[in-house]
């Protein structure tokens, strides 16, 4: 969902203007709408008009309309979200008080009003608009020199970083080169955990790679965790668990999340239980 506009007061009243732009947006917007609130979108209703021939013709009319709410229904296969109510909006084809049905589709914004946005239509906004507000698991999926790092919730994936470094190989006279260039790498997924990850949302972090990877860079992060007294890694240490992932890409994801022992480790999270459905 897109927040286009907003002129609201919490526990106030006010009007927000969104852009339904996936499935689970009308869903959003379902939960959303109260009875009782204002309504305004564009509408079609078909109009009657005199004909040249002495007859009467139907024509569809676009209209915009705001309507007080009555009633609220969603049509999950057919993807519309039917709104019900009265309009109040001066108009030559809907007099006011005439009863209308608004449908809000995909990519046909609205403009809700209401008396009264408390705190649970203002996180339901908040939840549409930032589906990774709510995203409780975290996974850096990793190997050398390559990371990215997601955001999982309830029907949600954001890849939130990708970091690339070049190292040089292991070997010879290179070898002093490629450890100045794994810990500039480790560095570098380290600020993005840092930015990317609250803790007061994430119950879980997955770090998953091939070989050691994964090991090397939790030594790294606990090191530098203790040396800068960076108190968001050592309060949740635990919260930080290593998995084997075939390669650093997003197509690894899937297997590390079904892998059996991670899937025990993450199961109170709101992924693990959307891959139970």
């Amino acid at each position: 969902m897109k927040l286009v506009h907003r002129n609201l007061t919490r526990n106030g009243p006010g009007s927000a203007k969104l852009l339904p732009e996936e499935e689970d947006d009308l869903w959003h917007a379902y939960n959303l709408i109260a009875v009782g609130d204002s309504l305004q979108a564009v509408t079609v209703r078909k109009v009657l008009r005199d004909s040249a021939s002495g007859g009467r013709d139907a024509e569809r009319v676009k209209l915009k309309l705001e309507i007080v709410v009555e009633s609220v229904d969603y049509d999950k296969e057919g993807n519309v979200l039917r709104v019900r109510g009265k309009n109040i909006t001066e108009n030559d084809h809907v007099k006011i008080g005439q009863f209308h049905t608004l449908e809000l589709e995909l990519k046909r914004p609205f403009v809700l009003r209401k008396e009264y946005w408390d705190w649970l239509a203002l996180d339901t906004i908040q939840q549409a608009c930032d589906p990774t507000a709510s995203a409780d698991l975290a996974v850096i999926l990793m190997q050398e020199g390559l990371a990215h790092l997601f955001l999982i919730g309830r029907s949600i994936t954001a890849t939130r970083s990708r970091i690339e470094t070049s190292i040089p190989r292991k070997h010879g006279p290179a070898i002093a080169g490629y450890e100045s260039a794994l810990k500039k790498f480790f560095e570098h997924v380290l600020q993005a955990l840092l930015k990317h990850i609250d803790f007061e949302v994430v119950q879980c972090v997955v770090i998953a790679s091939p070989g050691f990877t994964k090991d090397q860079f939790r030594d790294y992060m606990h090191l530098e965790a203790a040396r800068r007294d960076l108190r968001v890694i050592i309060e949740n240490k635990s919260r930080i668990i290593l998995a084997h992932a075939p390669s650093g890409y997003k197509h690894s994801l899937k297997e590390v999340l079904d892998t059996p022992g991670v899937m025990s480790l993450i199961k109170d999270t709101k992924a693990a239980q959307e891959c139970k459905l």
